[in-house]
């Protein structure tokens, strides 16, 4: 029985591939003008040579030019759609055989239950991961912050003249509005 995470993920590949599919069907006007071109001549050509293709009315050869059009715009979108799953498939089979390496090390058969089990744990510690990193990130910005302070802090004791620049630095951003409330209390 699948997860309820593989289902998930499932739902979500779905939703990418419509959506390339869809990008795909609209930015392949290359396909769709390439086979209206085609259609044009098979269609011309065929006026022009068949007596019998000559009788047939104006409506039925427009709608054989737009059935080319229409089949050149589907198979420039399945083309945007069969890479994007070649490319999904390769992702696939390289995190299979990454489980299946890391499983046969432990000493344990790569069952789908087992790599899903894998993959599960190597989302965790990713998650795990990022989420020690954001907190390291955080703390790399409370010491910009006091830093930040300090400066302010030390540019107020210094001249009353730098008011206009602190309040320029509180609506343009941290570090560059101090600096230059800094560098123009120097220079006089």
């Amino acid at each position: 029985m699948g997860d309820s995470s593989d289902r998930g993920r499932r739902l979500a590949h779905q939703q990418q591939a419509y959506e390339l599919q869809l990008k795909g069907g609209l930015e392949c006007v290359q396909g769709a003008a390439r086979w209206t071109v085609v259609g044009t001549l098979v269609i011309g050509a065929a006026h022009h040579f068949s007596p019998g293709f000559r009788k047939q009315t104006w409506a039925l050869k427009a709608f054989l030019l737009s059935s080319f059009t229409i089949f050149g715009l589907v198979v420039g979108a399945d083309d945007y759609l069969l890479k994007y799953e070649q490319d999904q498939r390769m992702v696939e089979n390289a995190i299979r055989r990454e489980a299946r390496n890391a499983l046969a090390l432990k000493g344990i058969i790569a069952t789908e239950g087992e790599i899903r089990k894998w993959r599960k744990a190597k989302e965790e510690a990713e998650r795990h991961a990022n989420l020690v990193a954001a907190l390291d990130a955080a703390d790399a910005c409370e010491d910009t912050e006091a830093s930040f302070v300090a400066k302010l802090t030390d540019a107020r004791y210094h001249s009353t003249a730098t008011a206009a620049a602190l309040a320029d630095a509180e609506a343009q951003g941290i570090a560059a509005a101090v600096e230059r409330a800094l560098a123009s209390k120097e220079e006089k």
